[in-house]
């Protein structure tokens, strides 16, 4: 089975990682973190230099690695830029996933505010069944 995991550092999103462990030798683990641009946002570091959102999400994505190998479970990493739920979509559908998995908050209210729940897009649009973890 192919499990994409979106990944954002949250404590929902680590929680999601320990469902790895349930699927046995059959999981294919997927895991991504995307670097949001946002085009309506003011002038800030996180908004206007493209290398900041990249080192986070290059963390984020270590860090999950790292949580998953200590069960067990090799994943590969995917990072994306753009908008999170689209990009997760989009991921979820390129590389064939069976199911995706979200945390059901990510990090940032702001972020909420800004882009909209990025799980409740995912939940509404993906086109693989999508488990959220509270």
């Amino acid at each position: 089975m192919r499990v994409l995991f979106a990944y954002d550092g949250s404590p929902f999103a680590k929680r999601a990682l320990r469902y790895a462990t349930r699927f046995g030798d059959d999981l294919e683990a997927l895991v991504i973190s995307v670097s949001p641009v946002l085009i309506e946002a003011p002038a800030t570091e996180q908004s206007t230099d493209p290398e900041h959102g990249r080192r986070e999400a290059l963390e984020q994505l270590a860090e999950a690695r790292r949580l998953l190998a200590e069960e067990g479970v090799e994943a590969e990493a995917l990072h994306a830029f753009g908008n999170p739920a689209a990009e997760i979509i989009a991921a979820a559908e390129r590389r064939g996933a069976d199911l995706g998995i979200v945390g059901h908050r990510g990090r940032s209210a702001i972020a909420r505010f800004v882009e909209g729940s990025v799980t409740d897009r995912v939940v509404r649009h993906a086109s693989c069944d999508v488990l959220v973890v509270r």
